[in-house]
């Protein structure tokens, strides 16, 4: 193998010399175009990661006008729910024959958005639904399209929006443990600088006042479980539902109340959020709030579609929907 300078940046013959392919095969597997078979394209990516290969972005944005990458960038922690919608955003884009470039944005430093952005992408997808993440939607401009996923307050006109109605499904899963019987209720809310935290808590308080009922809050810091554990331990005996801000946190719920020698949901019914991976393996299985985070990839990507043909801003936003299991009685 011919041995380069460490200062030479890899070149597509270099990667194609390596795989023992041609210029072309290489430039197909890396674009994800053309029919190229499984041996000869794990081979060519072989190649790509050993030569630290990154295409010429501004290079073929010049030939094609288009480089056909969209770029992501999480202005938010990638925890449960927001790490489902990148994965399905990135899925739908690679459907389409796009390729993504990531990056993080930091909340510690004043990172500049031209620092995060590479050049000539195609579009961005912004990830956001922190407080923290508003900054980056102020900043967001006419540049380059962008559309703003898990946020839809405070965009600039240019900017396409796709979010999911989090005080909607608060309010279902309110609802739901008040038809089961519930009258004397509480939510464990989620970090206070979360805006689905603070839409859920508003839904919460919303189908709770429409009857006049009862109702405590409890804060937690986290969206951990340990948090749903901790906080449950100080629920008065008297409480008879309780709605957790996502499903972590009604696992950890759960636990303290089987600790406690309280039946679920005889005594007390406990409603989660999110609908996350094993929340129907609980015992009992969990009762929920499912977010479309299929149908919010779908959307961004067909939104962002939109912006890069001239079109509009647009901006969606999706319904949740009740999963109902075990954890909770029906309606009385």
């Amino acid at each position: 193998m011919t041995t380069r300078s460490p200062q030479r940046r890899s070149s597509l013959a270099d990667v194609a010399q390596l795989a023992g392919v041609s210029s072309q095969t290489v430039s197909r597997v890396v674009r994800g175009e053309g029919a190229v078979a499984e041996e000869t394209r794990t081979r060519v990516m072989a190649a790509v990661e050993a030569l630290s290969y990154r295409p010429n972005l501004a290079a073929r944005s010049l030939s094609r006008r288009r480089t056909g990458v969209i770029h992501i960038l999480n202005a938010t922690p990638l925890f449960h729910g927001h790490a489902r919608t990148f994965l399905e955003i990135v899925g739908a884009l690679g459907e389409l024959g796009f390729q993504t470039s990531t990056s993080q944005a930091s909340f510690d430093t004043d990172v500049r958005w031209d620092q995060l952005i590479p050049l000539g992408v195609d579009g961005v997808v912004l990830l956001g639904g922190h407080s923290r993440s508003q900054r980056w939607a102020e900043i967001a401009h006419a540049q380059v399209p962008v559309i703003f996923v898990g946020q839809r307050a405070g965009l600039p006109d240019t900017v396409s929006s796709v979010s999911i109605d989090h005080r909607y499904g608060s309010w279902l899963a309110t609802s739901h443990l008040i038809e089961g019987g519930a009258r004397n209720l509480v939510h464990i809310c989620g970090p206070k600088d979360w805006l689905d935290a603070q839409e859920r808590r508003d839904g919460f308080v919303e189908a709770c006042a429409d009857l006049g009922l009862p109702y405590t809050k409890l804060s937690s810091p986290t969206w951990d479980a340990s948090w749903g554990y901790r906080l449950a331990a100080g629920i008065p005996a008297d409480v008879d539902g309780i709605f957790a801000s996502n499903d972590h946190l009604a696992l950890g719920v759960l636990r303290r109340l089987h600790e406690q020698g309280r039946s679920v949901p005889a005594d007390v019914s406990v409603v989660g959020f999110d609908d996350s991976e094993g929340s129907d393996c609980s015992w009992p299985p969990l009762t929920t709030v499912r977010q479309p985070f299929h149908k919010v990839a779908q959307a961004a990507v067909a939104q962002l579609g939109t912006l890069m043909e001239g079109g509009a801003a647009e901006h969606t936003l999706l319904k949740p929907e009740l999963v109902v299991r075990a954890s909770s009685k029906g309606p009385k």
